[in-house]
């Protein structure tokens, strides 16, 4: 691909950040390899089935610049999103580390850490899994978070270990750079080993009315007969452009359960990948989202069966009010020799007249009462109720309610 405006824009970037880093040897490597494959893809083109019917010109026609480093951790934290009843809690601004507001540690040998010093001091061993859950190879936003991320979250749980209150990862976009508009790279490794069970919670959040960029990712190794019970709560600004892509490979009778809730964003894109890669291996994924005025959701699920016995479920739920356009797409992959798989897929769609779906999955279309304002607040209500009675962690379901209400004062009625 001929090296545009905005590419070389982001190689200026990237090489300041290599420059500054000063990383080792291997791991560098790995950063270059990506960044070349973002260079030579570019963007998802408009032939990508995995973003069909996405227009992606607004982000690769913007020149984001990446955001800079929080002076402080109360302009980092502006919302306050923390969860009092998280054993750990770490916090990020634009990407990097705010050490005032993270806290907490793992017992049993169990890591939750910034991801960039553990790879310093860990590299050899999780070779095996970061980068390679979620490849490079043919996922462009992949590549450009891997080769542009400052900072992110490990958390290791050795095998055998429960960790019984939920770990917090929280990132926070400022908007702030040297040159509008910003952009963040969140990056999240999880990995669980044999018979471990932990819950795991990711929070993004920004001022709203600031136009960025968060693009995040997040790879999960869960080993045999482990458990995550997994949540992401987007809340970012309306203006801001969100990407997030999750891909999970899961061992022998391992189960992954998720719960995404996707509040904020102009254009919220959201992707998860996951291999059933062992016998009774399960997935659920619980998704909620909310747009209104001309906003975008699009969400794009892929569950491969590899192995025989696996299960997965997928249940989906989106309020589209004023304009807004949600586009749902994905497959189920059934390989061969995998007797016995099941799968089942549930999406339900509340939805005022000029609001647009486009799928190609079957949805249950609810018509929003367009009359009365009162009235179609309870109805939104109503139909939130399931989502919020997925959420197990009391502190997390009470921050949702919040902004649940916040959403539906800025116009849903």
């Amino acid at each position: 691909m001929p090296l545009t405006p905005w590419l070389s824009h982001y190689k200026t970037d990237f090489e300041l950040a290599r420059r500054r880093r000063g990383e080792s040897i291997q791991f560098d490597g790995l950063r270059c390899e990506a960044f070349d494959r973002f260079l030579l893809v570019g963007f998802p083109p408009p032939g990508d089935d995995s973003w069909r019917s996405v227009d992606v010109t607004p982000i690769a026609g913007t020149c984001f610049t990446m955001g800079s480093k929080p002076p402080d951790a109360a302009r980092a934290t502006a919302s306050d999103l923390s969860l009092h009843d998280a054993c750990v809690e770490l916090v990020f601004g634009n990407g990097y580390l705010v050490t005032e507001r993270s806290r907490g540690a793992l017992p049993n040998g169990a890591v939750a850490a910034p991801l960039a010093s553990v790879l310093a001091s860990n590299g050899d061993e999780l070779g095996a899994y970061f980068a390679r859950v979620a490849r490079v190879d043919h996922l462009p936003l992949v590549a450009l978070n891997t080769a542009l991320f400052e900072d992110g979250a490990a958390i290791l749980v050795p095998p055998r270990t429960t960790i019984d209150r939920p770990i917090h990862v929280r990132f926070v976009s400022t908007g702030e750079t040297d040159a509008q508009p910003a952009m963040s790279q969140p990056r999240v490794l999880v990995v669980l080993g044999e018979r471990s069970r932990a819950t795991v919670i990711e929070s993004y959040d920004g001022p709203d009315g600031i136009d960025y960029l968060t693009n995040g990712v997040t790879e999960v190794v869960l080993g045999n007969g482990a458990a995550l019970d997994h949540y992401a709560l987007q809340a970012e600004s309306a203006a801001a452009y969100v990407t997030a892509a999750t891909h999970v490979i899961a061992g022998s009778d391992a189960t992954y359960t998720s719960n995404a809730i996707a509040l904020g964003g102009a254009f919220a894109r959201s992707e998860t990948v996951v291999t059933l890669g062992g016998e009774r291996a399960a997935c659920t994924l619980n998704s909620f989202s909310m747009a209104a005025d001309d906003r975008l959701v699009n969400a794009h699920t892929v569950i491969d069966h590899a192995v025989a016995n696996s299960l997965s479920r997928v249940r989906e739920r989106s309020v589209l009010v004023r304009g807004a356009r949600a586009v749902f797409s994905g497959r189920t992959i059934v390989q061969p020799g995998s007797q016995q798989a099941r799968a089942r897929h549930v999406a339900r769609m509340l939805m005022s007249r000029d609001a647009i779906l486009e799928t190609t999955r079957r949805v249950a279309v609810e018509q929003l009462p367009d009359d009365d304002p009162a009235t179609r607040v309870q109805v939104i209500r109503r139909f939130t109720r399931a989502a919020l009675n997925r959420v197990y962690v009391p502190s997390l379901r009470t921050r949702i309610e919040q902004l649940f209400e916040r959403y539906l004062e800025r116009g849903y009625a």
